[in-house]
């Protein structure tokens, strides 16, 4: 196990490294907000189009340009692209008609541009805000907490919100009065140079350096690119890792494992995993390493409890950098850390249940080895060693936990309670009944046990037939639940100018929230009604 976690302490980190380089390239864009409310029509529209296009062909061919409308509403028409064809095809689909939302339009603009290094926006508008919802101070205040250069220029108008927005990050504000005065002021605007020359003395300003906020749905091959090195660099180091062992060994520790748990075999490990292993154990209290060891022991899991804690921290720590890359740190770090955590314990939990049932599917057919033992002429004590030896787990590890528990003086009748309480298992309870009455009063007990083996095996056909008929009603809980999870995450990732306002926004939030809400109360009670008691 400690493998494993030398493992992901390797894989975060080179993957933070690896991160590292896929961002440090500087990438540029610019992003125009057009004014396309109705007071653009007719003339003014066509003039603001030539004027764009004529802008956009100056730029450098590594700066990405993207295109943004507001009219009633504000829409991202184009996301920041080296297209020149496709922004031109954009820009003409665009029609003058509405009202004006520049204040709205604002935030939609800064959010096109977020994982772009290098960023500018340009603001065309020949009127005042008249429906926007926001306010003037939050997009300045947008602006500036952005720090994006804000070019505004006013066609034919120009009032105090303009100057506000273009000075709140270092930008210009330019009005223009008819075409010719629209394409002199573009030309005025700061055109990026190359990201590697010099600036020189006449060189027009370059955008300024912004640090990159990567946005969900941008940087797919960057994204792909880190998560596979994470999984190569995991595997590679637990093969590194990995000791090799004969057959005669684990077959000698199988062996071992019949007769009661065993001290772990000394592995050779690398010192970063061992030093890292002991620390955690130094954290831990003695209170919570012992619980969490009967959990591990319960599940079936060879990890000591503080192999497996630092392994929920490494899982903890990548989910975080990864969600970062895909939103932004206050999100991802701590819906990483809980996630992490969250799925160990979830991990651990399926793999109970997984052992539980096991246990249970096998309990009939120990049961009648144990019988047909008796019948035979051994002892409950012998009939039971049979079924430890038949290695059929995870019936032969607990039944071997009560022998081991017999040698060192506890009564056989109360072993096998405490494994059927360990399980869950009723029947065994059942049974542990029936040997205690069978050894006050006599009786035959193989006899008993076979009838007992006969009801099990009754009651679980049953159990599977409703199992059977009630899939449906299942499988629709399934669908039902799935479908708006998957559909926020699909959502998210390719229209997430479409899903910000809900984590972006305190209304939002609120909706998010009661939606998470919403949906654990109805999987509660899709359960319910489809889980039937046999």
């Amino acid at each position: 196990m400690t493998r494993v976690v030398a493992g992901f302490v390797a894989g975060v980190l080179l993957t933070f490294l690896f991160s590292a380089f896929a961002f440090a390239a500087p990438t540029r864009g610019v992003v125009v907000l057009l004014d396309t409310s109705g007071s653009m029509a007719p003339d003014r529209i066509v003039v603001a189009r030539q004027a764009i296009s004529t802008y956009v062909s100056s730029l450098p061919a590594d700066v990405q340009v993207g295109l943004v409308a507001f009219s009633s509403q504000p829409s991202l028409v184009l996301a920041p692209t080296s297209d020149r064809a496709a922004f031109s095809g954009a820009l003409d689909s665009l029609q003058a008609k509405g009202d004006t939302s520049l204040f709205d339009a604002v935030p939609v603009g800064l959010s096109a541009l977020q994982g772009i290094s290098e960023r500018r926006m340009v603001i065309v508008s020949d009127g005042e805000d008249t429906v926007s919802r926001s306010t003037v101070d939050a997009a300045v205040s947008a602006v500036a907490s952005a720090g994006v250069p804000t070019d505004v220029i006013g066609f034919q108008y120009s009032d105090e919100a303009l100057r506000r927005i273009s000075a709140a990050a270092g930008g210009r504000l330019l009005t223009a009065s008819d075409a010719p005065a629209l394409a002199a002021a573009f030309a005025a605007l700061a055109v990026p140079t190359s990201v590697t020359a010099a600036p020189s003395a006449t060189a027009p300003a370059p955008l300024p350096a912004v640090a990159p906020a990567p946005a969900p749905g941008q940087n797919w091959a960057a994204v792909v690119l880190i998560v596979g090195t994470f999984l190569v660099v995991f595997l590679v180091v637990i093969m590194l890792l990995t000791p090799r062992r004969s057959a005669a060994g684990r077959g000698l520790e199988r062996h071992l494992e019949h007769y009661g748990a065993q001290e772990p075999v000394v592995q050779e490990e690398s010192q970063a995993a061992q030093t890292a292993v002991v620390w955690t154990r130094r954290v831990m209290s003695d209170d919570g390493a012992a619980r969490l060891a009967d959990r591990l022991d319960l599940a079936g899991m060879k990890a000591s409890p503080a192999e497996w804690t630092l392994l929920r921290l490494c899982a903890g720590a990548g989910l975080a950098a990864l969600l970062t890359l895909l939103t932004t740190w206050w999100i991802g770090v701590p819906l990483g850390a809980l996630l992490g955590w969250l799925l160990a314990a979830l991990v651990v939990r399926a793999r109970t249940s997984k052992r539980r049932a096991a246990f249970a599917d096998q309990l009939p057919d120990v049961l009648q080895l144990v019988a047909s033992s008796l019948r035979s002429g051994f002892s409950l004590a012998q009939s039971i060693d049979a079924v430890v030896r038949d290695d059929t787990q995870p019936t032969a590890g607990e039944f071997s936990r009560a022998l081991a528990a017999t040698r060192i003086g506890a009564e056989l009748e109360d072993a096998l309670d405490r494994v059927a309480a360990r399980m869950h298992s009723a029947d065994l309870a059942w049974v542990v009944m029936a040997i205690r009455i069978q050894r006050q009063v006599g009786g035959n007990l193989a006899e008993v046990l076979m009838n007992t083996v006969s009801t099990m095996r009754d009651r679980s056909q049953t159990r599977r037939h409703v199992r059977a008929l009630s899939a449906e009603g299942r499988l629709s809980a399934y669908v039902l639940v799935g479908l708006p999870i998957f559909l926020a995450a699909f959502l998210f990732f390719f229209r997430a100018d479409y899903m910000r306002p809900l984590y972006t926004t305190l209304i939002g939030v609120v909706m998010l929230s009661c939606a998470a809400v919403l949906v654990v109360l109805g999987s509660l009670w899709m359960r319910k009604l489809v889980r039937v008691e046999v």
